[in-house]
């Protein structure tokens, strides 16, 4: 923790001028001839020893509390960076009014801009600021509300111009302030803003180009909505803890395509063309042929008046349940379902659902059997394969079902509880240690400040030294609190009267029934009863 420990006085704000660029060069050189020797002298050192960003003070963060107020006067212009891991990498800092950090590359952006060129420092005032957010995130819904609209009006194409005019100025502002791909910290080099490059590029190639017309990308145009993650932090935490829980899903996913495929091979070989088959109206000639008074001559003399095979694929002799689409099917096996008299189980014609529904393929058993695992309507298939192929095929619906529905997709669900689980671990852990590292800095600045006062203040004066110095602790440690001193302004005026005897016996007499549990079990059932009398 030592080299995060902020040096006295306002030292610890340095602007950044071309000697800090040439200090960094410096530093650079001399690093990369370290990195050299180690390499001829085959010298490794192992991953964890290696020098890391600290993260209290990386992109996007807040300041940290302990360096106090005096970052008021550094606002809004180029600092160098105050990270020991960066002092020997082209970087330089920025905070915003709200003393956010933002790191930028110290090379010319663009071959162009250098880190002290005007055009770029007012492109990074224009890019750190609040209000530029705002500004896009308006931009974004107002596009987001014509989107919507089925019948827009005729002036909508004018808005949706000004809506591209401000995405491409957003992208050139943070090309212009931050580089465009070479080096890092550039616009390029941020995940996030490749989707963001991608909606604009789409948005040109949809308008100016000769595939505007193309329906094929019209639905890119849905991907402005996503531009929404790039603008707030709060979205791309949310958005990067689900990719984390994601990832924890993989053995999970094989095994669920495993169970999926084994059980999808098995509804091939039990069922396929089984959907297909319906009660087909009989006629005289399919009549004789069950009697047995059917002969070739016959057929022969009597192949133009009848077609077998347009009367079985003639959905109009079909037999269907009233309000029903599909016709009904029908088995030959002993537990299958039977047709009505004057009909006869044929396979014909197309399978449920608009063909949909079937085992006739591998993929189609398998989308199918996800069907079932998933729980979509499942009933309908359950009774249509039980009714073309008998009942005994239950018991192959209740492993589906249990295995499938119960416990696979239950493990799923684990699985994305257990990840968002160690990621609050992750995250309490990391605020306890950032804790205890606040804790040790602020030790190392009263020691600090108890040293000055040493120094500086007579024998006599001892005691008024150490009186100063307690304020000074106090003051150290209010800068710790939050920024919001209106709520602990009103919760010391408001909530903490102990200057009245009945005051207190109050307060212990509602603490004691606000923290009964019959208390919670009471709302509990008075909600439920609510809820009850309302349905």
């Amino acid at each position: 923790m030592a080299p995060l420990l902020p040096p006295v006085g306002t030292e610890m704000f340095r602007r950044f001028t071309p000697a800090s660029l040439e200090e960094i060069q410096r530093k650079h050189e001399a690093e990369a001839k370290q990195q050299q020797i180690r390499k001829d002298k085959n010298i490794k050192i192992a991953k964890k020893y290696l020098p890391k960003p600290a993260g209290d003070l990386e992109d996007g963060q807040p300041l940290p509390l302990f360096y106090g107020d005096r970052a008021q006067e550094f606002l809004n212009i180029p600092l160098e960076d105050m990270d020991p891991f960066y002092q020997s990498h082209k970087t330089f800092i920025v905070l915003s009014k709200g003393k956010i950090i933002y790191r930028f590359n110290a090379e010319p952006a663009c071959y162009l801009l250098s880190p002290f060129n005007s055009l770029r420092i007012f492109s990074i005032r224009i890019l750190i600021h609040s209000l530029f957010s705002f500004f896009i995130m308006a931009a974004i819904l107002t596009d987001c509300v014509f989107m919507t609209m089925s019948d827009p009006p005729a002036w909508s194409k004018t808005v949706e111009y000004v809506v591209m005019v401000i995405y491409t100025f957003e992208v050139i502002v943070k090309v212009l302030s931050r580089g465009f791909c070479v080096g890092d910290f550039t616009y390029l080099r941020n995940p996030w803003n490749w989707l963001e490059f991608m909606v604009i590029n789409m948005i040109y190639l949809a308008e100016f180009t000769l595939f505007r017309d193309v329906s094929a990308l019209r639905p890119f145009r849905v991907l402005r909505v996503l531009k929404i993650i790039t603008v707030f932090s709060g979205l791309r935490t949310i958005f990067s803890a689900v990719i984390q829980s994601v990832k924890k899903l993989r053995d999970v996913m094989i095994l669920t395509f495993f169970f999926l495929s084994i059980f999808a091979l098995i509804g091939l070989q039990l069922f396929m063309g089984n959907l297909r088959q319906k009660c087909v109206i009989t006629s005289s000639y399919n009549r004789n042929l069950s009697e047995g008074a059917f002969n070739i001559s016959s057929h022969e003399n009597n192949s133009s008046d009848f077609d077998f095979n347009t009367h079985v694929n003639n959905p109009d002799n079909y037999y269907h349940l009233p309000g029903h689409l599909d016709a009904l099917l029908c088995g030959n096996s002993s537990d299958a379902g039977t047709c009505p008299e004057g009909y006869m189980c044929l396979k014909a014609g197309r399978n449920p659902n608009y063909g949909y529904t079937s085992y006739d393929s591998f993929s189609w058993a398998f989308l199918s059997l996800f069907r079932l695992m998933t729980q979509d309507f499942w009933e309908n298939l359950f009774h249509l394969t039980l009714r073309a192929a008998g009942k005994t095929y239950t018991i192959f619906f209740v492993v589906v079902i249990f295995l499938g529905s119960f416990y696979l997709m239950n493990l799923i669900l684990a699985v994305v509880a257990v990840a968002y689980a160690e990621q609050n671990r992750a995250n309490i852990a990391k605020a306890k240690q950032r804790e205890r590292e606040y804790a040790r800095i602020l030790k190392e600045l009263k020691e600090r400040e108890e040293k000055m006062v040493k120094r500086a203040a007579p024998l006599e004066k001892n005691g008024s030294a150490s009186h100063e110095d307690d304020n000074t602790r106090d003051d150290l440690e209010d800068d710790q609190r939050p920024r919001s001193s209106r709520w602990f302004i009103f919760a010391d005026t408001f909530l903490k009267w102990d200057c009245c005897g009945c005051w207190r016996r109050l307060k212990k007499l509602l603490h004691t029934v606000v923290m009964d549990a019959f208390v919670d079990v009471a709302i509990t059932m008075c909600i439920v009863l609510y809820t009850v009398l309302m349905a």
